[in-house]
């Protein structure tokens, strides 16, 4: 067999070390980078996906903390607070006993424990004043009772009053389990 020169020697050394480089780069960095890559763009992803559960999770303790809210007034406004009687006194309390045309109740069902109980007031030749202190009386209470729809017009008659439609809503046990209770 013949000897290499020098020159040659070294030419297949370069290549040797140019082939293991070559092939620990292909087996070794190339998938590593792309797998930092893909962990980069998986990792951005992910944090958009745990701000979302955040959101939801505090949107979920939120409405949690009001159901307890609201059971809790509902529990207690069941001995407190009868709508129908309650917004008669206070329509007389304000001094619109006259001013009303109508009244009626509706109750609605909400859960087999529960109740929406919604009284519906028409009043008329009413002045601003008298409707926005019914008004705040109702919402300004502890008791739960809220508005639960408004609808205002001017008076036909006098262009100076108003006609209005006032739905008050609250929540109660239902009779059943009030009774079993």
């Amino acid at each position: 067999m013949r000897r290499l020169a020098r020159r040659e020697k070294l030419l297949i050394i370069g290549l040797v070390v140019f082939a293991a480089i070559w092939s620990l780069y292909t087996v070794a960095v190339s998938p590593a980078i792309e797998r930092i890559e893909t962990l980069n763009r998986v990792i951005s992803e992910k944090q958009q996906e745990l701000e979302e559960v955040r959101a939801i999770s505090k949107e979920y303790i939120f409405r949690n903390k009001n159901l307890d809210n609201f059971q809790t007034q509902a529990d207690f406004g069941q001995d407190a607070l009868q709508l129908l009687p309650f917004l008669e006194a206070l329509i007389n309390e304000c001094g619109i006993a006259k001013n009303v045309e109508t009244m009626k109740r509706e109750v609605l069902p909400i859960d087999s424990n529960y109740s929406e109980i919604i009284v519906e007031v028409r009043l008329g030749n009413l002045s601003i004043g008298q409707l926005v202190d019914f008004l705040g009386k109702i919402e300004s209470l502890e008791a739960g009772a809220k508005t639960k729809s408004l609808y205002v017009k001017r008076n036909i008659k006098n262009k100076n009053l108003l006609d209005s439609v006032v739905e008050i809503r609250n929540t109660e046990f239902s009779q059943k389990e009030h009774a079993r209770i």
